[in-house]
């Protein structure tokens, strides 16, 4: 099923796919998450001192970096940079800054004439809420297993406090007896992109908005893409890879992205170490013009007008409160275990040329819908 998702997303035959582990602790795992299908969800209230304070540490730190975009793209690297062996948090990283690009997006000056105010609205409300519904289930999931380092806890214990799916119970307890960062990530992948699914997007109004959106956003968007800059191409232009997204709307879609990501970071040293450079030398502020100066700038003025108007995420849009989602557990069958299997082998493709061509023709367009 894997290979027809990938196929599909990126147009060629089916990609060349290697095995998270061997089949043996693959059998292990899968038994032990069978059986979490069949305990009742233990969502105890009876904690000592030590561990309330714990949890009310936990919940004021993440509820303090869910802010906005900014916050919570510098939460995963700082997360990363003290815990490299989680390699999602990094991907995280990466994913937000493009989830602040398509945020400021929406107020650049290559979208005035191609979606409305309400329309902008909408889909920035729709991108905030997913991020953050994502950044609090993940976030408190990785400080507790910070916090296990120093001190052994049993994060069974913790994770239901939290509503974490039960999905992610093995997975924490097999890390920290054998820790394999593959199979963590892929877990996460997997987790966060079928909680939003149950959360947010089949029982809010957004997953109506971006059924909705869709279309305009593969017509206007982007030619879509989730971009990793990775190398100094020139002064102000850094050469770019990633991918095209496709098919937003599908969870299995965007757990096959998500490892794709993942692979394109982390299987090609080239992408790893220039991610890497690039992340320590730009702060992250939404605007486009971090990785490509000599196109974009921030700066909203006449004496700008030679580039294209990228505004930072804070000049862009107002942070948003935070409302905890729904606390349905995704994990209600077998079927989503198979996602844990295999991790997709990825070519490396520069996408810079490709990308600069999409940004003259949503210029173009943009200024065509201007007229008619």
């Amino acid at each position: 099923m894997l290979s027809q998702y990938l196929q599909k997303l990126l147009g060629k035959h089916p990609a060349k796919t290697k095995p998270i582990i061997d089949s043996e602790r693959y059998d292990t795992l899968k038994s032990r998450l069978q059986k979490e299908l069949f305990q009742p969800v233990d969502e105890s209230k009876a904690f000592f001192p030590e561990e309330a304070a714990l949890i009310k540490s936990i919940r004021t730190e993440t509820a303090a970096l869910n802010r906005n975009n900014i916050t919570r793209t510098q939460a995963y690297l700082a997360f990363y940079n003290r815990n490299p062996e989680i390699h999602w948090a990094f991907l995280a990283h990466m994913v937000s800054r493009n989830g602040g690009y398509h945020m400021t997006d929406l107020k650049s000056s290559n979208m005035t004439h191609l979606l409305d105010r309400a329309e902008r609205q909408k889909f920035f409300l729709f991108l905030e809420r997913a991020n953050s519904a994502i950044f609090a289930d993940a976030f408190p999931q990785l400080l507790l297993y910070e916090h296990s380092k120093q001190k052994e806890l049993p994060l069974r214990r913790y994770l239901p406090v939290f509503r974490i799916s039960r999905f992610m119970a093995p997975i924490w307890e097999s890390f920290i007896e054998e820790p394999h960062s593959p199979l963590l990530t892929t877990a996460l992948i997997i987790n966060e992109q079928r909680m939003l699914q149950e959360r947010i997007l089949k029982r809010t109004r957004h997953g109506e908005i971006l059924r909705r959106l869709d279309f305009q956003l593969q017509e206007y968007l982007g030619f879509m893409k989730v971009i990793f800059p990775y190398a100094n191409k020139q002064k102000g232009l850094h050469s770019l890879t990633g991918l095209t997204v496709e098919r937003f709307a599908d969870p299995k879609q965007r757990i096959a992205t998500g490892k794709l990501l993942y692979g394109l970071l982390f299987q090609h040293p080239v992408v790893f170490r220039g991610v890497g450079h690039f992340t320590k030398e730009i702060s992250h502020t939404g605007s486009r013009e971090d990785y490509w100066a000599s196109i974009y700038t921030s700066d909203g003025s006449t004496s700008k007008a030679d580039k294209i108007f990228s505004p930072t995420l804070h000049d862009a849009w107002k942070d948003q409160l935070f409302f905890p989602p729904h606390s349905f557990d995704w994990f209600t069958n077998e079927s989503f275990m198979e996602d844990l299997r295999s991790l997709p082998i990825i070519k490396k493709e520069d996408l810079t040329n490709e990308v600069l061509e999409n940004v003259k023709q949503l210029k173009t367009l943009n200024e065509m819908k201007a007229i008619f």
